[in-house]
């Protein structure tokens, strides 16, 4: 939605009512996005569910300010389109290519739960996620975990196809993010990039295929892959119970795996109060 509201101009109008100017930058991931919030080069971001948890766990005072969007399988795991490996349970002994530590990587370890797998059952394989689709496709592993556009992108290329998503398995949550400090000093600031947020929401809802065409010159991806991922978005701003309840089980799943630096009250990763002063969901 960020690439939505910046090509309509949004942010630019509502910032500068408050004499702002904005300034874009585009990061492949979210830990270097979280890095460059920590270290004041950023104010606001949109990462998935992973980043927040570790970086809140690294000592980084950052809170969750909305929801930016609910993509329920937004997660897949992908297999050669001539694979042996017709279901879950084929998997067993294989190898699985996924970054660690990502939201990948937590959407294998419940899909291997759902199916009576262990985490010991599969040869997970430490691969960036640029580099799946080429490893999947060399046969150098036997199926790939990640996320969009990256499913799209190789669904549509041929290179791959779904064998299971995270539609029922993990609830894949996307947030907007700010600094404490920051937020809690420019309060005009956060109110602004959430009215400029909403606005592309509304637009995406009265126009969705000028919205979609916007997207993808914006981003630079096939229209088709931006097509495929957005009509399957619930674009609501408001953070549910269930969005809290799956960053809590990113929180444990990390902690499992012994990723996580330092335990916190999850709690503490949440201020709702920006979304209740400008009224908006």
């Amino acid at each position: 939605m960020i690439l939505l509201t910046k090509a309509k101009g949004y942010y630019d109008e509502e910032f500068g009512k408050l004499g702002l100017k904005v300034k874009y930058n585009l990061f492949l991931s979210g830990p270097p996005m979280i890095e460059a919030l920590a270290g004041d080069r950023l104010d606001f971001v949109h990462t998935g569910d992973m980043p927040p948890v570790s970086g809140r766990a690294a000592g980084i005072d950052i809170k969750v300010i909305a929801n930016a969007g609910l993509d329920p399988a937004h997660n897949a795991l992908l297999v050669a389109p001539d694979s042996p490996v017709k279901k879950v349970n084929d998997l067993k002994g294989k190898k699985v290519g996924a970054p660690v530590g990502s939201s990948a990587h937590h959407f294998v370890y419940l899909l291997l739960a759902k199916h009576g797998l262990k985490p010991s059952d599969i040869r997970l394989v430490n691969l960036p996620a640029p580099d799946l689709a080429k490893a999947l496709e060399t046969k150098n592993v036997d199926a790939i975990a990640t996320w969009e556009p990256f499913v799209a992108n190789i669904e549509l290329s041929g290179t791959g196809k779904v064998l299971a998503s995270s539609d029922g398995v993990k609830r894949a949550v996307n947030v907007y993010l700010t600094r404490n400090e920051f937020g809690k000093a420019n309060l005009k600031a956060v109110e602004a990039f959430i009215r400029a947020t909403k606005r592309g929401i509304d637009f995406f809802r009265r126009n969705p295929k000028a919205a979609q065409e916007a997207i993808a010159a914006e981003a630079k991806f096939p229209l088709p892959v931006v097509q495929k991922i957005t009509k399957r978005y619930n674009w609501g701003l408001a953070v549910s119970d269930k969005d809290r309840q799956a960053l809590g089980s990113v929180k444990d799943f990390l902690k499992e795996t012994k990723v996580l630096k330092k335990d916190f009250e999850l709690a503490e990763l949440f201020d709702p109060s920006y979304l209740r002063r400008t009224g908006l969901k």
